[in-house]
């Protein structure tokens, strides 16, 4: 093979690699899009104090789902669901006015991501305006039904 047939065969096999590259890095931005998509989801739906709207995002059976928030946990949607989220909701002079998770880093393989995320709480407690700013993790495994929310550690 002589040069010029060497350089467009180095060439070509380059720009081969470079686009297959380029795929899989546009692929796994596309599943970090999707993850962090999963996370407004829920935290809209906490948001709009809508708990059903909230389960569609998480694993719902048994223990498959944990929550760490602060110093309290919850293990299993339906603990953290009846003893945390639907007791809040109900109770009265309890108001969420912003409630908006943001800047994300979604880390992937192939059936489970991690997320890092800011957190930002406006609400109303009694009467008494209340601010939050904290930090938050999620776990997240995909499932048959795409990405669902198996651990969310926020502080």
């Amino acid at each position: 093979m002589n040069g010029l047939a060497k350089l467009l065969t180095g060439s070509a096999l380059a720009l081969s690699v470079s686009v297959a590259s380029c795929a899989q890095d546009s692929d796994e931005r596309s599943e970090a899009d999707t993850v962090t998509g999963v996370l407004e989801a829920y935290s809209n739906a906490l948001l709009n104090e809508d708990v059903a709207q909230a389960e569609i995002w998480v694993l719902p059976e048994g223990t498959d789902f944990t929550i760490f928030e602060g110093s309290g946990s919850n293990i299993g949607w339906a603990d953290y669901r009846d003893h945390h989220l639907a007791p809040e909701f109900a109770a009265e002079g309890f108001d969420i006015n912003v409630y908006d998770w943001s800047e994300y880093s979604v880390q992937m393989s192939r059936n489970m991501a991690v997320a890092t995320f800011s957190s930002r709480m406006e609400y109303v407690v009694r009467d008494e305006r209340r601010e939050r700013d904290g930090h938050g993790t999620a776990v997240l495994i995909r499932t048959e039904n795409g990405w669902r929310i198996s651990h969310l550690h926020t502080s």
